[in-house]
């Protein structure tokens, strides 16, 4: 549902609380415009077909409600509409809400009772009824006495269009702007009566859409905005979208509170500043829903290959090679077209039409934390969206849940490996713009994307990119790929806006599509490359529900305050060795902030802490009583920590069986009868699907199961700190870690929970409390991973090396080898990304190193560090841990 929206440009907040308002006394004779209670046959049947599903949210209801109570409400909007104003007056009238007695430049005629339109008229022969729809002074006065008595009116801020010779004839043709003048008469009135008067902006928007620069023919007719449309346009338009209207309400203005901070203006100072305000919070709410203006591709096009550095770059790309000018721009424009996203509103219509179907089929909810203040955050700046990334639904899901809230969608960085037949087309249709995973060294290349992205921010469109670069296979957040990001951070140190604000995503997932070929991939098998053909396999999941996704926005990061004073320097010298290497240093340190964020956002799931406590088992099958007391456990260490709950994990607290039964109905896991209890066993071959749920919550208990851990050790509460930062930095490559002057805060905070649960007391931590029991062992597999690698790097490793592939297979035939002779327990420990992120630690620790060989150095080979020697002595070191 749309969020509430506020007031923008210097007025918002300045509702004022004061005395209910004396009732309003009956109107002598109602005006033409004034809204009606209820409708001809016309009207009606209209109203019904048209308006029938105008969505307006129910605190904009509460607080128009709440405010008439207050004072006289002054309804505003933008462009005088004959439709506009009858969908809100059938709006009003739908939800209880005032009706407004006047509103300048039209007139309720077409769709009144014939029986109020003849005693109107005879009243016109009379002359005790006044021509509606001329802006007159008698106009004026009628509002501003409407105001005085206390009756809601409706000013448009420009007058209708006269689109007809008859239209002039009979309502006039009066200037265009006219809204100023009608607040003039407001303000006047509102200081001479002294009652409260609150004007109250509203914006109509008609169909998810966005707008572009050029209109192109029925696209602007039934999908896109035009500036100014006709009602004609507008019918078509209300007819075609008749299921995604919908009405967003601004902050107030109290007028006595307004007076009063701007008390040294006179009435032609508030009168502006006040048009201005109304004027902004439009015009920011038309750039939330309808994005800015999509150009051209050929226009986007010129400003990305014309502008001065491609120029220069092509130029001296063609100097060194030796080659036509002509050839090399020939080349960028190819990059551009292989590159640049190609929003279309027809095709963007049908897509979102299909797949709605495919999402009601497959999803049973979405629901999404904190959207409300990215969307206030996007009316000023350009947003960047950076979600974790474990399913390719992440493609789908935010550009869904833009759609569904009216909110202009993003324009998504995808790696090439998307741009397949048919759907390439279709994505980028929908946003969609696509990279390459590894640039080299193709400086062309770097140089159109940098001015793609400058254009971006410059043009202020939302974007979307995933940090970890690809899919993580394992559940949990992967270490962050800076390319991307560092592109956006040196793009906006070009000066084109003034700030940019990056927000971390987090997606929760009660089920995933991908889920066997995770397992799949993670024990050696081949990623199936994306294609038509491995759509139309997987049509078999397009049958299976996956439960609720709850999309979580943490607060969004400024670019421009995390910079500072770095932000000048960087621009200024940039390409000094200096310079450069701290801006890289920034890059990488926002990018771990971001990781942070997004795990600090992150939502508490019923899968993720039944797995979580079924995989923290020494065995393998699990009592049920013993699985309840864990998994409450668990869920109050989450309470006390403040994380966000999913509604599954509320309703599962006390008993965890709907958690327990989804799993078992999913083949996660096994429930089997011993007597008249239930013993719960987690299959072999599902540890690593099941894995996958547990690392989704995993940095929730990354520190206290290394405390509980580390206590049940001996360590005493004085060396914890030190004892913890010691896996946390072996682990580094597996999770985004606090900093390590963080480090006691965050063991005194963990034992304090411990405490307040009961598993530690005056004597210590309970090793037979559910708390310690649920978390001791959940970073096992880890352990037990990392102790198989450098085993096999010591055992395996000759003077030659081998290839990285080569040494990954070899531990996962040592690591089932060790689960034969239960030396090892956990079968998710045989993770190749494990692995791989063990490599990299021991390569840090100069035990191993790298080196490309084989043909273009396409290779990557493992071989002995100048730390090798002390191999054997660390092997042994994790065997005792």
């Amino acid at each position: 549902m749309r969020t509430e929206t506020d007031l923008a440009g210097g007025v918002g907040g300045l509702a004022a609380d004061s005395e209910p308002a004396p009732a309003a006394p009956p109107p002598a004779q109602p005006h033409g415009s004034a809204m009606l209670e209820r409708f001809g046959w016309i009207g009606e049947w209209l109203g019904r077909r048209l308006f029938g599903g105008v969505v307006m949210h129910e605190s904009a209801i509460e607080k128009i409600r709440q405010l008439n109570e207050r004072g006289t409400v002054v309804y505003v909007l933008r462009h005088g509409s004959f439709l506009d104003y009858f969908l809100v007056n059938h709006v009003l009238r739908r939800e209880g809400l005032p009706l407004a007695t006047f509103a300048n430049g039209v007139s309720m005629a077409w769709v009144a009772p014939w029986s109020l339109l003849l005693r109107r008229l005879r009243a016109a022969v009379v002359g005790r009824v006044r021509r509606s729809g001329a802006d007159s002074v008698a106009d004026h006065d009628w509002c501003a006495e409407a105001v005085a008595a206390g009756r809601p009116v409706l000013v448009f801020m420009r007058a209708p269009k006269r689109r007809s010779a008859i239209a002039r004839l009979w309502r006039g043709n009066s200037s265009p702007r006219v809204g100023a003048d009608y607040l003039r008469e407001i303000l006047h009135v509102q200081q001479e009566a002294g009652a409260e008067t609150f004007v109250v902006p509203l914006a109509l928007f008609r169909g998810h859409s966005f707008r572009r620069a050029e209109t192109p023919g029925i696209s602007a007719l039934v999908y896109t905005a035009s500036e100014e449309p006709s009602d004609t346009r507008k019918f078509v338009t209300y007819w075609w979208n008749r299921n995604d209207l919908f009405i967003t309400v601004g902050t107030e203005v109290a007028m006595t509170a307004f007076r009063d901070r701007y008390s040294a203006d006179n009435e032609d100072r508030l009168v502006r500043r006040l048009t201005r305000a109304i004027q902004i919070f439009l015009y920011r709410e038309e750039r939330i829903v309808l994005g800015p203006a999509i150009m051209p591709r050929r226009k986007i096009k010129s400003l990305v290959l014309d502008n001065e550095e491609t120029r220069l770059t092509i130029q001296r790309i063609a100097d060194e090679k030796g080659v036509p000018e002509a050839k090399v721009r020939r080349q960028a424009e190819g990059y551009f077209e292989e590159m640049a996203a190609n929003f279309n509103g027809i095709l963007f219509a049908i897509f979102a039409f299909f797949f709605k179907k495919l999402w009601n089929r497959m999803i049973q909810g979405l629901e999404p934390v904190g959207l409300g203040r990215v969307i206030e955050k996007a009316k000023h700046h350009p947003i960047v969206l950076v979600p974790c990334h474990r399913s390719h639904f992440d493609y789908l899901t935010i550009t869904y849940l833009f759609h569904m809230n009216f909110v202009s969608p993003p324009h998504i960085a995808a790696g090439a490996n998307m741009n397949f037949w048919p759907l390439g087309s279709l994505f980028r249709a929908a946003g969609a713009f696509f990279i390459r995973r590894h640039f080299g060294d193709d400086e062309l290349y770097k140089t159109v994307f940098r001015q793609y992205l400058t254009f971006l921010i410059r043009e202020g469109y939302t974007q979307e990119f995933f940090i970890e670069g690809g899919r993580s296979r394992t559940g949990k957040m992967l270490a962050p790929k800076l390319g991307m990001l560092s592109a956006e951070v040196n793009a906006f140190l070009t000066g084109v806006r003034g700030d940019l604000y990056f927000v971390p995503v987090s997606i929760h997932y009660g089920r995933i599509v991908e889920e066997d070929a995770y397992s799949s991939e993670l024990t050696g098998g081949e990623k199936e490359s994306e294609s038509f053909g491995a759509l139309l396999r997987a049509r078999r999941f397009l049958q299976q529900k996956y439960g609720t996704i709850h999309v979580s926005f943490a607060e969004p990061i400024s670019l421009n305050e995390e910079l500072g004073d770095r932000k000048q320097r960087f621009i200024e010298r940039a390409g000094d060795e200096a310079v450069e290497e701290e801006r890289r240093r920034f890059v990488q340190k926002l990018g771990f902030r971001i990781l942070k964020d997004v795990n600090d956002a992150s939502i508490a799931g019923a899968s993720s802490i039944s797995a979580t406590v079924l995989l923290g088992a020494s065995h393998f099958g699990y009592r049920y009583e013993d699985y309840r007391e864990q998994a409450n456990a668990l869920a109050d260490l989450v309470r006390l920590q403040g994380l966000l709950q999913t509604g599954s994990l509320e309703r599962n607290y006390g008993d965890f069986r709907e958690s327990m039964e989804f799993l078992q109905s999913n083949g996660l896991i096994e429930v089997i009868r011993r007597g008249d209890r239930e013993v719960l066993v987690v299959k072999d071959n599902r540890r690593l699907a099941l894995d996958f749920y547990k690392n989704n919550l995993i940095h929730a208990f990354l520190t206290p199961s290394l405390v509980a851990y580390c206590m049940l050790d001996g360590v005493a509460e004085d060396d914890l700190a030190d004892a913890v930062w010691w896996w946390l930095d072996l682990l580094r490559w597996e999770f985004a870690l606090p900093e390590r002057h963080e480090m006691p805060d965050v063991v005194a905070s963990d034992i304090a929970h411990f405490r307040e649960l009961g598993a530690i007391g005056d004597d210590g931590i309970d090793a037979e409390h559910p708390a310690v029991k649920a978390t001791v062992n959940i970073l096992e597999n880890f352990r037990e991973s990392y102790y198989v690698a450098a085993r096999t790097i010591a055992d395996a490793l000759g003077e030659d090396g081998m290839t990285e592939k080569a040494l990954v297979a070899e531990a996962r035939r040592e690591h089932k080898t060790s689960m034969l002779l239960g030396e090892v327990v956990k079968a998710e420990g045989a993770s190749d990304v494990t692995f791989l992120n063990a490599l990299k630690r021991l390569r840090e620790f100069g035990f191993v190193d790298f080196e490309r060989r084989g043909r273009g150095g396409r290779e990557s080979w493992v071989v002995r560090g100048p730390q090798f020697d002390e191999m054997r002595s660390f092997v042994d070191l994790l065997a005792g841990a």
